[in-house]
């Protein structure tokens, strides 16, 4: 069984963490562990069953994120190893819309940068995992976040060493492209920003 090469490992404030993952072969795995910032969504109940919401807090190390997407972009493998499977939002609307994040007033505030809906890798029977990050002009360490679907990595998971066959969502070479793009732009009111893995200018 394949080990994956890099992991980061991302704190969320409030609770929770992120993990990154790859082996410059196919693409950026992604999983969650214990995010505690649930969206409450009442207001604007989505229609359908919807996977829970996280978000509302930030990432802290923004530039730790950069470095490791920049890594992945400079070193990945033309040919992938293992093949990205694309997945369906299902039974629910998007996550921008969920968020609200592109409306007039949020792109007044934010720039952001969207997968909806991630690839993935491995075996999967949910919904297509979701994941969106926003910058505003003011912050310039952390970044914000909203995800949704996204697998959880098991409690016994040894960091050091991953299963590369682990099902887990997945972030392409183009789109980590696009991220990579967006994370070392200047913070700004007015920014580029990639709406599922493609750029646009505001």
């Amino acid at each position: 069984m394949s080990i994956l090469d890099r992991v980061l490992v991302a704190p969320v404030d409030g609770g929770g963490e992120f993990f990154f993952a790859h082996a410059f072969d196919s693409g950026i795995r992604v999983w969650t562990r214990g995010l505690v910032r649930r969206v409450d969504e009442r207001p604007r109940k989505p229609h359908g069953v919807a996977a829970p919401l996280y978000g509302g807090g930030t990432i802290g190390n923004m530039a730790a994120l950069r470095d490791f997407v920049t890594d992945f972009v400079d070193h990945a493998a033309d040919a992938p190893v293992e093949q990205l499977k694309p997945s369906l939002v299902r039974d629910t609307v998007p996550l921008v819309l969920r968020t609200d994040m592109d409306s007039v007033t949020s792109r007044m505030h934010f720039s952001y940068c969207a997968f909806s809906p991630m690839h993935t890798i491995g075996a999967w029977d949910a919904a297509g995992p979701e994941l969106l990050l926003a910058r505003v002009e003011r912050e310039r360490s952390g970044i914000g976040y909203f995800a949704t679907g996204l697998p959880e990595l098991p409690a016994d998971a040894a960091l050091d060493a991953l299963p590369a066959a682990l099902p887990a969502a997945a972030i392409s070479l183009k789109r980590a492209e696009n991220l990579s793009e967006y994370l070392h732009a200047p913070a700004g009111p007015v920014l580029d920003h990639a709406v599922s893995g493609r750029s646009a200018r505001r």
